[in-house]
């Protein structure tokens, strides 16, 4: 099965789809690129946000959308979110954020250079989450090389973006590459936000990774995402 494990299709929740009618266009996009199962990825931020607020406008827009949707045509969906870290994180209940049925947690690090490494770890630790880092690849020059390296190293899971493989640079793209073909990444997600600079581009990515001949590569991140998104 194809998994899309990253995207911004619920509409109205954040930076992603800003109607309805683009939410639906975007479901038709994934599955006929053939993807088969979509998880929803809203933003969520704690500082500006209470979970039960978040939870309450994601169960509104997430009942509107499958009000409209043909499930015979259309991905199946899973509701999750794109939790940005924080170390009010460490303290919280973060069951009602993971991907439903699960315990798997969307997380995306911190774009400002004063990471605090251990407050990651700290969430690592935690017996009942499973980690993974959001397009880990947006990072990797961000930061400086050890603390990129420890994140790296962590027994968490690490998501890319199809958009970084099809866009980056020869040299960009053959780090990617070996990070896929060494497992050091695990997960493929979209990020798609429109249809305008961050689209549904899950096919066209797969049909890199065949010409690089990593297809069993692939097809591992597939088996991947589909057990971590069983509930």
């Amino acid at each position: 099965m194809i998994v899309d494990f990253h995207s911004h299709i619920l509409s109205r929740m954040d930076d992603g789809a800003d109607s309805m009618s683009t939410s639906l266009s975007m479901l038709q996009a994934e599955w006929e690129q053939g993807v088969r199962r979509v998880v929803l990825t809203p933003h969520f931020y704690c500082e500006k946000e209470s979970v039960s607020s978040f939870l309450q406008r994601r169960k509104h827009a997430f009942a509107v959308l499958q009000a409209k949707i043909n499930p015979k045509i259309f991905p199946e969906l899973c509701l999750g979110a794109e939790v940005a870290m924080s170390s009010a994180l460490c303290h919280m209940d973060l069951e009602p954020l993971c991907i439903a049925g699960t315990n798997v947690l969307l997380l995306e690090l911190p774009y400002h250079r004063r990471f605090h490494l251990r407050e990651l770890q700290t969430l690592v630790n935690r017996n009942d989450v499973q980690i993974v880092l959001a397009h880990i690849e947006r990072f990797y020059r961000l930061w400086n090389k050890d603390i990129f390296s420890a994140v790296m190293e962590l027994p968490v899971y690490k998501q890319i973006n199809c958009g970084t493989l099809l866009y980056a640079n020869w040299w960009e793209r053959r780090r990617l590459l070996r990070w896929i073909t060494d497992g050091e990444v695990h997960l493929l997600g979209t990020d798609a936000h429109n249809f305008t600079n961050r689209v549904i581009n899950m096919q066209p990515a797969l049909h890199l990774l065949e010409r690089k001949k990593l297809s069993a590569e692939a097809e591992e991140m597939m088996k991947r995402a589909t057990r971590l998104t069983n509930a």
